[in-house]
């Protein structure tokens, strides 16, 4: 339901979405119900239900199975999908060969392949196809293609709309038997012709699968109901009555001469037909294999001994057919409590609801009959929700992961960086900050760097630039002519904005006349080019010598 817009249904044959699927098949006298729960590797058989019609006339038949079907509303609450099955004898069925085997394209040029063959007109119908056999080597397709009127069809489903339900998907009870005939048989691999006989109350199917590929079909209009008022207007003998002896005592024990010859008669024309259709399936199919046995469904209950009996009129091996027997697969598994008395009775509820993975894209509900469901906005949307969720989680881890990636590479250029830093001593170890952090180390840095352009910033504007003022000290003080030591030069700047220069220093003489020859340092001073002398002081220094302090400026040009 939801494929259209987010997910597939399945990938090939693997389910994503666990789902419970309903399957409904609608009989003369009662509704059958088989609810399942579909996981992506196991199939899970959770209950068998069956909803008897009321008795009554055939006229009736309708609104009994509409309140019969009304009753089901309790089953169906919880169902994710709703599959019915409409009866074969509404349905035509033909055969055909293409020469490709792509779903896609058999799908396109069914309608023209199958017009001709078809009692009325395509566009007035619906149509749609199994595939009974592919050859990949030759890329031919053997195509069983079933097509319903569009009526038909509209009243098939008016029934479950007057009882308030809206089937998902719709199948056909004949492809329903047929897929679960292909479970139980898949370990059985050898070549055999099988004939699936359904005894209904008023009408006999048949169908022949042959090497496992379903071949023929077809319907007699004729059944259970029909036999027994044969055999009640020629005895003279009550319906129920009749029923009841046959339920219990069988073909051949009804109590009188009378009435084991009439039923001996009309139960073997019944079967005759049954073996005059089977015998014109092998003649159309030109079978080389005789049909290997014959599998009974339906209301055989109804007839003690019905089995044996087709066994010795037709002289092929008959058998009820056992749909529990798909319960011995891996893949399917039942959590039924009490198993039904009558298993075969459930047969075409099990194979609608159990959908065999060759029958995956069969579905009559297609053109104006397309399924539509209200709340299938509503789990969109939590689809939608989900994946939208579903990504933020996924951008976010990735967001997160990429983050610490991140963190973790800028970590590493900031060590990097105040690695560097401590290579170019900018500023002394001791000041340098503990547990380093680049911003921090950066504004340390900015700090001591704007003190030294602080302390150098007099001679920004000034001719004379810091290292001419260091030239023309270190050309005043002659070490090889005084013992000068400098301790202190200040740079401070005048109200005139020029830069103000203060030495002070210690001076000995070489001759031990300090003072006396102290004259000669304070003459290179005044001497100086790019500097102006100012004023000196001088004092006796305790160690010996002269404490001396000059104040010097820029020399105008």
């Amino acid at each position: 339901m939801l494929k259209a817009l987010f997910l597939p249904d399945r990938i090939g044959t693997r389910r994503l979405l666990s789902e419970r699927i309903i399957g409904i098949t609608v009989h003369d006298d009662a509704v059958r119900i088989a609810v399942v729960y579909a996981k992506s590797r196991k199939t899970i058989l959770e209950s068998l239900v069956e909803f008897p019609l009321t008795p009554g006339p055939q006229e009736t038949q309708k609104e009994r199975t509409i309140e019969a079907l009304t009753q089901t509303s309790a089953v169906l609450k919880n169902a994710d999908e709703i599959r019915v099955a409409v009866p074969s004898s509404l349905v035509v069925f033909k055969e055909i060969s293409l020469h490709f085997i792509d779903h896609e394209k058999i799908r396109m040029v069914l309608e023209y392949e199958v017009e001709s063959m078809l009692p009325f007109s395509p566009k007035d119908a619906i149509i749609d196809f199994i595939v009974t056999k592919s050859d990949p080597a030759t890329q031919t397709s053997q195509v069983l293609v079933a097509a319903i009127r569009n009526q038909d069809l509209a009243d098939y489903l008016d029934i479950f709309s007057a009882a308030h339900i809206n089937p998902t998907s719709i199948t056909i009870d004949l492809f329903a038997e047929y897929g679960l005939f292909a479970f139980i048989s898949e370990s059985n691999r050898q070549p055999q012709t099988v004939a699936l006989v359904d005894l209904g109350l008023n009408t006999v199917r048949i169908a022949l699968i042959s090497n496992g590929e379903l071949r023929l079909t077809r319907h007699l209009p004729r059944g259970l109901i029909s036999v027994l008022k044969q055999i009640s207007d020629e005895t003279q003998t009550s319906m129920e009555d009749l029923e009841l002896k046959l339920s219990q005592l069988g073909i051949n024990s009804l109590g009188s001469e009378a009435l084991n010859r009439s039923a001996l008669e009309h139960f073997a024309l019944l079967v005759n037909d049954i073996q005059f259709t089977l015998n014109s399936f092998s003649m159309k199919l030109a079978l080389s294999e005789e049909i290997s046995r014959i599998l009974l469904t339906g209301s055989l209950q109804k007839v003690k001994g019905f089995v044996e009996f087709c066994s010795a009129t037709m002289q092929i091996p008959c058998a009820i057919f056992e749909p529990q027997k798909m319960t011995a697969l891996k893949t399917i598994q039942t959590k039924i409590a009490q198993d039904p008395h009558n298993w075969t009775a459930f047969t075409y509820a099990l194979g609608t609801a159990i959908v065999h993975p060759l029958h995956y894209d069969f579905d009559l509900r297609r053109k104006t009959f397309v399924f539509h469901q209200k709340s299938l906005a509503r789990k969109q949307l939590l689809v939608a929700g989900g994946i939208t969720l579903l990504l933020f989680i996924i951008i976010g881890l990735k967001g997160y992961l990429d983050l610490r990636d991140l963190q973790n590479e800028v970590t590493l250029i900031e060590q990097r960086e105040i690695n560097k830093f401590k290579g170019e001593n900018i500023f002394p170890k001791d000041k340098f900050p503990k547990n380093p952090v680049l911003t921090k180390v950066i504004r340390e840095a900015e700090r001591f760097v704007r003190e030294k352009n602080n302390l150098w910033a007099p001679f920004t504007q000034a001719r004379m630039n810091a290292l001419e003022i260091w030239l023309q000290l270190t050309i005043i003080i002659n070490k090889k002519q005084f013992d000068v030591t400098i301790k202190e030069i200040s740079i401070a700047t005048k109200d005139d904005g020029k830069p103000k220069l203060e030495v002070d220093g210690l001076f000995k003489s070489k001759t031990g006349e300090h003072f006396a020859d102290f004259t000669g340092l304070i003459a290179r001073f005044r001497a100086a080019q790019g500097l102006k002398f100012v004023d000196f002081n001088e004092n006796p220094a305790p160690e010996g010598g002269v404490d001396f302090s000059v104040n010097m400026i820029q020399r105008d040009e």
